[in-house]
């Protein structure tokens, strides 16, 4: 088994990679982390060159990751809300990965999940009922677009105040997930 991890942070020990690192430590098997921050995408130029094959036309980093994600078992999403959803290099790869949305219009889409998906997000603000909503909404139709099973969601607000250290109950959730994670 092996999952792939999409992290969003460009704090590399802030709040997600302390929920991340949780996370991974109760994982069983192999895992991959892909840094937004640190690879080399361009944005999506709505070319609709996916609209015909499964591929992309810009040739990048993209390319590498994409084979990532077929041989991956789970996908996980990490990462920060600014204002109210994924950071900006994490947009951008998500974007890119329109390659799988397009297969309802290719016609090539699985009639079943393929994997397994979860979802870390971490807000700066005080709780409030919709503070998730955005990013949430985002990263579970990216997760149904990559033919992935959404098994849970970890959130973290207030960040700017609390922390997992301060919520125990977060390294309780987060080791749940996990073992979902690890279930074949």
């Amino acid at each position: 088994m092996k999952t792939l991890i999409f992290f969003g942070s460009a704090r590399k020990n802030g709040h997600t990679k302390q929920m991340l690192d949780v996370l991974t430590d109760q994982l069983d098997h192999e895992f991959e982390i892909i840094d937004a921050y640190n690879t080399h995408v361009s944005p999506c130029k709505d070319c609709r060159f996916c609209w015909h094959k499964k591929n992309c036309a810009i040739k990048d980093d993209m390319q590498e990751i994409y084979k990532k994600i077929e041989e991956a078992n789970n996908i996980v999403f990490a990462s920060p809300m600014y204002f109210h959803t994924v950071t900006g290099p994490l947009k951008i790869i998500i974007d890119r990965l329109q390659v799988y949305w397009a297969s309802h219009v290719r016609k090539d889409k699985p009639d079943h999940f393929l994997r397994k998906g979860a979802i870390i997000m971490v807000g700066g603000a005080p709780d409030f009922d919709i503070q998730f909503d955005a990013g949430n909404q985002v990263l579970s139709n990216v997760l149904k677009d990559l033919d992935s099973n959404l098994i849970g969601s970890v959130t973290l607000s207030n960040s700017d105040r609390d922390s997992i250290e301060s919520k125990p109950f977060l390294k309780d959730e987060l080791k749940q997930l996990a073992q979902k994670l690890n279930i074949e």
